[in-house]
């Protein structure tokens, strides 16, 4: 976009980990938290160019980087959050679709908690 001087939408995904802070997770959340800070400045340099930036921040989700955890665990960290389940992946994706839109273009500089009511 920049090199060839086009508008557009630029959607980073985090994690809730950059927020909340679990066990194991130290690295993962830090690099999430620099991504944010990456896309909250991104949109004010680049917002005069017509290119919007923005997060997206799920919650906890079934994916292959869960797949470790046993139902115990799942389940301990579904109680943290409002609706007591884990994040749709479909709705992480349709926030990101939203976001890409022109629905969504006076939107930027923003984080999307997609997560279940965990933070």
């Amino acid at each position: 976009m920049l090199l060839h001087h086009t508008k557009g939408s630029i959607v980073h995904i985090s994690s809730i980990s950059a927020h909340t802070g679990y066990k194991g997770l130290s690295m993962y959340a830090s690099s999430k938290g620099a991504l944010e800070a990456f896309s909250k400045n991104t949109a004010r340099e680049w917002g005069e160019l017509g290119i919007r930036s923005n997060v997206v921040v799920p919650g906890f989700m079934e994916t292959a980087m869960s797949a470790t955890l046993d139902e115990k665990q799942k389940d301990r960290i579904y109680k943290r959050t409002s609706l007591k389940c884990p994040t749709s992946v479909h709705s992480v994706a349709e926030a990101v679709a939203f976001l890409l839109s022109e629905k969504a273009q006076s939107i930027t500089g923003q984080n999307i908690n997609v997560d279940s009511g965990t933070i």
